[in-house]
């Protein structure tokens, strides 16, 4: 008998446990404080006061679960839509919960480790077949890849015993360029290079060659030549002149004319934009000045990334220099250096690893430490397969993004059907609600405007300044029609960029601005100002009456949920919460 009061005396105290944690129900149903506290950490934009913001959002959030509430009881989430949005996200989402977290964030420490240096590197490949190298065919013969192993062997002996890694690389090498290159890759750094290539580079010790590593199509040999800091990645303009297919030499002495005549001028102080834009060949740099922005060893032509890296301030110029591309004429507009804190680096580095193969890493290693959980064992068939079907138990921080992108989109499906939709659709009760709140939809300083917009700034500078010659609208969109577009309308004066009003006067003519998005330039012109207050139009208040009235709606809506599904507040668990938050 003790013993059963004992034990009635434990479940006791774990429900009422289990009951001071609970923020508040509704129809019933609980919300625990840690449940709502998670969801206003991650959501919450209030810039108020904490405690008020923590009661705006109270309110926010039970809205919030009423109407989701209301969506599983119509059973939307068995539309057809709504399965298709989740399992994209599912698809989406599921290999970035199929990571080791410790896994991953060693990979991190060592992305960024690797990120603070540059290493210089020689490379002598060899192929099983280097007449098929340019084919996607990789099913290689086992003759052609013990020929090749036995080739990397003798290398590998002949490197044991003082060869000459250079005499090496030359003589025996496959890579196409060797001959010009000598198998010198130049600087490389974190994620330049495969994987596996940057792990055994990073490895050795200057001066030092790697063991053979075989790949797809064939093994390849690396030497660490020597090591420098990172210069971390800087953005130049260039001028290329670009070297024909086939030049003959009195070509390329006339493009070595002209690129040392560019230099020169560019030396002067003559705009290396229009330089750029009048000259250079490179045509996805030239029409934005010749900018190419966060350069960094190995991602271009060694000799073309020294010559960059060798610029030490902003606004300098390189001698011509002249690479399989042509003459190159560099100037350096600024660096941004290497980061070298891990906790400011290692958001970009995840990125980074994301993308790359090192990321199979941390996925195999979140297989094999699920081994034993969740029935997963060392001899199941298909570790991965199993693991994801039951990846809501695996990783329950997958479950809660899950639950939180299903409610999510069940909240959109319900809030179209119940207000958005309705109040866009019902034209009738729309005008009705605005003719009752008529008053409430008044002009407030307000100015009949055109808006002339055109393809760029210099254009849009042009047609405003044909406007202020002869004044005249017509004549612009007669003159101009084809490389602009006109609008006309009444705006409330505050509504227009560079108006607002003090400016609410005939004639008034804005500064030309320039969207950022698109390049495009518009300025606007005032022609007319209405003095005294008047109601809006249905048709003008129409925006603001739409949005008041889906406003109304909702309310009317969250007022009979509130019936539906009676929401009770524990007052305990809120001023605790609200107390640990002092």
């Amino acid at each position: 008998m003790k013993k059963i009061l004992l034990t009635l005396a434990v479940i006791m105290a774990f429900c009422f446990a289990l009951k001071a944690q609970v923020l508040f129900t509704y129809g019933g149903k609980p919300v625990s404080q840690q449940a709502f506290l998670a969801s206003f950490n991650k959501n919450n934009t209030d810039t108020s006061k904490r405690l008020t913001a923590l009661e705006n959002y109270r309110d926010l959030y039970i809205r919030f679960r009423l109407k989701v509430q209301a969506a599983y009881d119509l059973k939307m989430d068995t539309l057809p839509n709504q399965k298709a949005d989740l399992k994209g996200f599912q698809e989406q989402i599921r290999p970035l919960y199929m990571l080791d977290q410790q896994t991953l964030d060693a990979l991190i420490t060592t992305a960024h480790e690797r990120s603070l240096k540059e290493v210089s590197v020689k490379h002598l490949f060899i192929a099983f077949n280097k007449l098929r190298l340019s084919n996607a065919d990789t099913n290689y013969t086992q003759t052609e890849k013990e020929l090749a192993r036995k080739k990397a062997s003798d290398i590998r002996a002949a490197l044991l015993t003082g060869d000459d890694f250079e005499k090496l690389i030359i003589v025996n090498s496959d890579d196409p360029e060797v001959a010009r290159t000598r198998g010198y890759l130049g600087y490389i750094t974190a994620f330049s290079l495969p994987y596996v290539f940057e792990s055994a580079i990073y490895t050795l010790k200057d001066g030092a060659v790697s063991d053979p590593i075989e790949t797809a199509n064939g093994i390849h040999f690396f030497q660490r030549i020597d090591t420098r800091d990172a210069h971390g990645k800087t953005t130049i303009a260039q001028v290329l002149i670009a070297r024909p297919e086939d030049a003959t030499e009195e070509e390329m002495r006339q493009r070595k004319l002209l690129a040392d005549s560019i230099h020169a001028l560019a030396t002067a102080g003559v705009s290396f934009d229009s330089l750029a834009i009048q000259y250079s060949n490179d045509m996805s740099s030239a029409r934005n000045g010749g900018i190419i922005e966060d350069i960094q060893v190995g991602k271009y032509d060694p000799l073309f990334e020294e010559q960059v890296m060798q610029l030490k301030k902003d606004g300098e110029i390189a001698p011509v220099l002249l690479t399989d591309l042509g003459f190159h004429i560099i100037k350096r507009i600024s660096n941004q250096p290497i980061e070298q804190s891990l906790p400011n680096a290692a958001p970009a580095l995840k990125e980074l690893i994301l993308q790359d193969d090192r990321k199979s890493i941390a996925a195999e290693a979140f297989i094999n430490n699920s081994i034993g959980k969740h029935g997963l064992t060392a001899t199941t068939a298909n570790k991965e397969a199993y693991v994801v079907k039951k990846l809501e138990q695996f990783n329950p921080a997958y479950a809660t993004q899950i639950k939180d992108f299903k409610d999510g989109n069940l909240l959109f499906e319900i809030m179209d059907k119940k207000v958005w939709g309705k109040a866009s659709a019902d034209l009738e009760g729309l005008k009705k609600f605005h003719a009752s709140k008529a008053s409430q939809y008044q002009w407030k300083q307000s100015v009949y405007a055109f808006t002339i917009t055109a393809q760029n700034k210099q254009t849009a500078i042009t047609i405003r300044d044909a406007f202020e010659k002869d004044r005249s609208i017509e004549q612009i969109r007669k003159m101009y029609s084809e490389i602009s577009f006109v609008d006309s309308g009444r705006y409330e004066a505050g509504e227009l960029l560079g108006v607002g009003p003090e400016n609410a006067r005939v004639g008034f003519i804005t500064p030309v601005y320039t969207n950022s998005s698109d390049e495009s330039a518009s300025f606007i012109i005032v022609a007319n100002v209405f003095k005294d207050p008047s109601i809006k139009s249905f048709e003008e208040a129409r925006g603001s009456a739409i949005n008041d009235y889906q406003q109304y709606l909702e309310d009317i809506w969250i007022a009979s949920l509130k019936k539906k599904y009676p929401v009770v507040l524990n007052n305990q668990t809120w001023k605790t919460l609200v107390a640990g938050m002092h």
